[in-house]
């Protein structure tokens, strides 16, 4: 093939490279043509003389690692969040708040429902839960025996 690409040098007009040729259907030497914004533009294969847009060579294509989006990467935490395991005992905040409010029969929790702070929840996956603290008119903390989690209040039905 042609000469290996160095990374520090980005290649010039009139260079050879590594590229897939729509028309040879394989990746051959071509020599670029056209630059746009200091990239590869257009380049002509050196075997049959075609010339087409820069299409990078399967080995550069390969090499390349897509970096995620910002949502991509806000989903990515959380489900690494989620795998990593549960403290085996309960926390120790929501003991204290446990002891506080023994007497107290904790509300069922509805999303649409509104909550103060210090209130007991019974969720109906997380279990028995207290209202740490209101983040918003539609949001709060919620200490859970193995976990904090933020829920939703006040939502319509």
């Amino acid at each position: 093939m042609g000469r290996k690409m160095r990374p520090w040098k980005s290649p010039a007009v009139g260079e050879e490279i590594d590229a897939n040729c729509s028309r040879c259907k394989e990746e051959t030497i071509h020599r670029v043509v056209a630059m746009v914004d200091g990239r590869v533009h257009l380049v002509i294969c050196t075997r049959c003389g075609s010339q087409h847009k820069y299409r990078s060579s399967l080995l550069q294509q390969r090499q390349r690692v897509a970096l995620p989006t910002e949502r991509q990467a806000r989903v990515l935490l959380k489900l690494e969040a989620a795998r990593r395991p549960l403290p085996k005992e309960p926390l120790a905040e929501w003991q204290r708040w446990r002891q506080a409010s023994s007497q107290v029969k904790p509300l069922s929790y509805q999303k649409s429902a509104g909550y103060s702070e210090g209130e007991s929840l019974r969720h109906p996956v997380f279990g028995l839960g207290f209202v740490r603290k209101v983040l918003s008119s539609t949001k709060m903390e919620v200490v859970f025996e193995k976990e904090v989690k933020v829920l939703v209040m006040n939502q319509p039905r």
